[in-house]
């Protein structure tokens, strides 16, 4: 399996994980990989790029504007510094100077959305000079707990659509939104991997952070859907100040304008379908040890994935062993190991780039369950 960073002295990687930032996210198409050579290789007066492509991403995710970011992580920063700095530019260019006298920071995050998604999403509130107070419990929460935690100084409610937060008994998304609505309080909603580009705006959202690399799989990218045109404004402002460690190049603007637009469109598909990871998973059910099942995404989403268990008395190991295993070799193949701990590991088929990674995954199992037995 060779690919330019095999040839260039790196593991290549079988990515049965996920759309995740450790491993790359996402890969891209003809079309947005053309569009990115192409943008890379003239000029443009950048402040009218950030415009263009707000505008028309904006209109594409059904909102008035739009602001174009390096990542959904940046979006955060940005959306909470644009709500103390409004389109004050002094302030923007003396964030930090300002916050110790700057009351009005304070940012509502449900303690089961206060997680690490490979950094803390509480880092991303300060980073754009929010305060995080937490709401309700890890094992649940209420519209009350997020109106009792407001304050005269509370600046935004930010609600995490993610697989990385609890589930149980949190309250949904659209009832935070409306309750914000109601308060009139800015909701942010970090939708980095979701799926639907429209539903969270049209719910009334003022900003919504999406991540470009994931299932939009454009470039290293991301935006921030608007509710109008000046939350947008504010938002590009920032560029000016802490936006300019996360601004994000012409190429990679014009690839994301192309991948939503691909997107939108039903192009990209993924290259395994449902039948053959069922196939799949019914021939490592077979090997001795394993044992399979389809399972749909914790976050609600329509995605498919394959549950593997592990019985070690039976397979040789357990299962934080395997994703050890795995991991080995020229090529890594990496899968989802969020339920290691407790004995299972996912394949999720969307990353692969055919049905014949299937085969490989497929045949290092069955080899490493040998191996663990005694044989070759």
């Amino acid at each position: 399996m060779e690919n330019i960073y095999s040839r260039n002295g790196l593991q290549a990687v079988i990515n049965a994980s996920g759309r995740m930032t450790k491993l790359g996210v996402s890969t891209i198409s003809k079309g947005v990989g053309e569009t990115l050579v192409e943008a890379a290789g003239s000029y443009v007066v950048i402040d009218d790029l950030y415009r263009y492509a707000g505008k028309k991403i904006g209109a594409m995710a059904g909102t008035e504007d739009a602001c174009v970011t390096s990542s959904a992580s940046a979006g955060i920063a940005l959306a909470v510094a644009s709500l103390i700095c409004g389109g004050n530019l002094t302030k923007v260019k003396h964030l930090y100077d300002i916050l110790p006298a700057t009351s009005k920071r304070e940012v509502i995050l449900l303690k089961g959305h206060n997680v690490d998604f490979g950094a803390p999403i509480g880092e991303m509130i300060q980073l754009g000079g929010g305060k995080v107070v937490e709401a309700g419990y890890a094992n649940g929460s209420t519209l009350e707990d997020i109106e009792q935690a407001v304050t005269e100084n509370t600046l935004a409610v930010v609600f995490v659509k993610s697989h990385h937060c609890v589930q149980k008994d949190m309250v949904d998304v659209q009832s935070v939104i409306r309750l914000a609505n109601d308060l009139n309080i800015p909701c942010i909603v970090d939708a980095a991997a979701e799926e639907d580009l429209k539903i969270y705006g049209a719910m009334g959202a003022d900003f919504v952070c999406y991540s470009g690399a994931k299932a939009i799989e454009g470039p290293t990218s991301g935006f921030t859907a608007c509710k109008t045109e000046e939350l947008a404004d504010h938002m590009r402002l920032q560029y000016k100040g802490i936006g300019r460690a996360m601004k994000v190049g012409k190429e990679n603007i014009m690839g994301l304008v192309k991948a939503v637009e691909e997107y939108l469109a039903g192009e990209r598909t993924s290259p395994v379908t449902k039948g053959e990871l069922e196939q799949f998973g019914a021939r490592v059910g077979e090997i001795e040890g394993c044992r399979t099942s389809i399972i749909r995404d914790e976050a609600g989403r329509e995605i498919y994935r394959c549950k593997i268990e592990f019985i070690p008395e039976l397979y040789g190991m357990n299962a934080k062993e395997v994703v050890k295993k795995l991991q080995e070799g020229p090529v890594a193949i990496f899968t989802r190991d969020y339920q290691a701990n407790n004995g299972s590991i996912a394949i999720d088929p969307r990353p692969l780039n055919s049905a014949k990674e299937l085969e490989i995954i497929y045949r290092r199992l069955a080899q490493i369950r040998n191996q663990a037995n005694g044989g070759e």
